[in-house]
């Protein structure tokens, strides 16, 4: 049996001492579980799309972790996919990541299962590593045995969740079919994502989907309504023999905060 700890969305930054609070908790947790890898989810930083100074404060705080880690990026490390309203990742951004905190695309062996994170934010994005990164997907899912794929946004949802939902929670809806597609050809057995700063399980043709809950912060109801689990934490996953059992954990020491309620809303300035 292996242990795996997800954590997503800490969104850490100079500007956001709460979240080096909360990032703290984690890693004492990390301390005392001693998990067989850490994997980040995506938006480790606070805005490293725009300051790449985030970038290597937040590449600094993964340094402390203990433990072999890996990390996929997210919208605020180097910006989303192209969605009206958004400011889309370019290559430049993605350099930055690459440069600061290294691969955006990773396998990793752990209990006899496969990890396969990659870059999500490059999905519809037209730029030439999202080719690439197709042509690697598939493979390093050729092949693989049992397989738990990782990355910053969620996949899919129920059909009335994804009409209803704001279009930039998910993975666009061509690549959306496209992953789908791959996923039962490859019968990958987990998903796991972050972004939603909300913890759930979901389970469609077979393949269970987990959303990791954020290490930061919450986002008030007025943001965005309640889909599964509103708290503050990270993702306890034990791999082995059996189906991959996912908890949810919430760390000592770990606060449980709102943007814009207990904590102010750093991106509204």
């Amino acid at each position: 049996m292996a242990r795996l700890i997800v954590v997503s969305d800490s969104h850490l930054s100079e500007r956001t001492p709460e979240a080096d609070q909360n990032w703290s908790a984690v890693l004492r947790h990390v301390d005392e579980a001693r998990p067989d890898l850490v994997v980040h989810a995506g938006d480790l930083s606070l805005d490293g799309a725009h300051d790449p100074a985030d970038l290597e404060f937040a590449r600094a705080r993964l340094d402390r972790l203990g433990v072999p880690w890996r990390a996929v990026p997210g919208n605020h490390d180097v910006g989303d996919n192209p969605t009206p309203g958004h400011d889309p990742i370019t290559g430049h951004r993605r350099d930055r990541w690459l440069a600061a905190v290294g691969a955006d695309r990773w396998t990793a062996e752990l209990g006899g299962w496969r990890l396969v994170g990659f870059n999500a934010q490059l999905l519809g994005s037209g730029l030439a590593a999202e080719a690439d990164q197709w042509d690697w997907l598939e493979s390093q899912l050729d092949g693989a045995g049992r397989v738990a794929v990782l990355l910053h946004k969620p996949i899919t949802a129920a059909e009335i969740e994804l009409a209803a939902g704001p279009a930039y929670r998910y993975v666009p809806a061509a690549e959306r079919l496209r992953l789908a597609g791959l996923i039962r050809s490859h019968r990958v057995e987990l998903v796991i994502s972050g972004h939603v700063h909300q913890y759930r399980q979901l389970e469609f043709d077979g393949v269970r989907h987990a959303w990791a809950p954020a290490s930061w912060a919450t986002l008030p109801e007025s943001a965005q309504r309640t889909v599964g689990v509103k708290q503050c934490g990270i993702l306890s996953v034990e791999l082995g023999d059996g189906p991959a059992r996912v908890q949810f954990v919430e760390p000592a020491g770990l606060r449980q905060l709102t943007i814009g309620e207990n904590i102010p809303n750093p991106y509204s300035h």
